[in-house]
């Protein structure tokens, strides 16, 4: 093998073991780059303030159907069955104030939150949704209380008469019952394994019907008990020729949780790059020993062909 060849072998082993090094470094970058990313949201979300309602207050203990109903006589001894919504647009001036005393309203009015998003519309302003479980004899009361808590607009109110579709599923569930029990008679005095079978499925049929009515109207009793109140509150936009006070609110809390993601950022940056390091150390190992092995090679041939070119001059004179 010439001297020539030799180097360019060399230089094509280290050429390679260049580009493995090269791919392997591009492939670490990457898994820390897209590691950073999720260590900078972290620390975002550990420095922003968020505030959170509860979802809902306690359900108020049941009361007498009966007395709940929106009491309209359609007819002598028949009670009508109405289910009230009302939605409200509200613009205060702090939400979370707001949501206090909303919940205490609902409650004294025996009623609850079912539903609660508290949400930051911009920088230190807040809005929210809430969906109210007022009895139906309290709608109208709750509806005027919510109004007087800020400037109400978009107010509205709406009823749904669902007498007929009540007394329908009711009338149905009782014949569904009573079929119920016409079945069990008839099971007690069959004779033969066919009969049996044969009635046991009806009556697993029919249970299930009567299953399916009870859940429609528990529901209908349900909303026809509980009015439903839609509210959208908002907050006052601080004007501009105005210096709001809210810019410093909780300050040094805000300070003190920005230097403890800042720190928690730092720690996590150096985990990632030791854990990339260490990824990276057995093929670091292995290219420093083929790099040793090669350097050896070269320097070996080139003090073999300086002592053979030396022999040759003195062989020559």
């Amino acid at each position: 093998m010439t001297a020539k060849r030799f180097k360019i072998i060399s230089l094509y082993i280290l050429v390679t073991m260049l580009a493995v090094v090269f791919l392997t470094s591009c492939a670490a970058t990457d898994y820390y780059m897209g590691s950073s990313d999720i260590m900078m949201e972290d620390a975002a979300m550990e420095t922003r303030y968020v505030q959170q309602e509860p979802a809902a207050a306690e359900k108020a203990p049941d009361t007498d159907y009966d007395t709940m109903v929106h009491n309209e006589r359609v007819g002598e001894g028949n009670l009508r069955h109405v289910i009230r919504t009302g939605s409200i647009e509200l613009t205060v001036k702090d939400t979370r104030e707001t949501i206090n005393e909303v919940r205490s309203i609902v409650e004294q009015s025996g009623g609850m939150i079912s539903n609660s998003n508290v949400y930051e519309a911009r920088e230190d302003q807040y809005n929210a949704h809430l969906t109210l479980r007022v009895q139906n004899n309290n709608f109208d009361r709750v509806m005027d209380r919510l109004q007087n808590l800020g400037k109400a607009r978009n107010v509205q109110t709406g009823t749904d008469d669902v007498t007929m579709q009540y007394i329908d599923l009711e009338s149905r569930l009782n014949n569904q019952k009573a079929q119920e029990e016409r079945l069990i008679e008839i099971l007690d005095i069959a004779e033969t394994l066919e009969e049996v079978l044969e009635v046991e499925r009806e009556l697993h049929r029919v249970r299930g019907e009567i299953e399916t009515m009870t859940a429609r109207l528990n529901h209908l009793k349900d909303q026809v008990s509980y009015a439903t109140i839609n509210l959208t509150i908002r907050e006052e936009t601080v004007p501009t020729e105005e210096i709001s006070p809210l810019a410093f609110e909780n300050l040094g809390e805000s300070i003190g949780q920005a230097f403890i993601g800042s720190i928690n950022f730092i720690l996590k940056a150096f985990s990632f790059m030791v854990v990339a390091f260490a990824a990276l150390l057995p093929v670091l190992i292995i290219l420093g020993i083929t790099a040793v092995l090669i350097f050896l090679l070269v320097r070996k041939f080139s003090k073999r062909k300086k002592t053979s070119a030396g022999e040759l001059e003195s062989g020559q004179e």
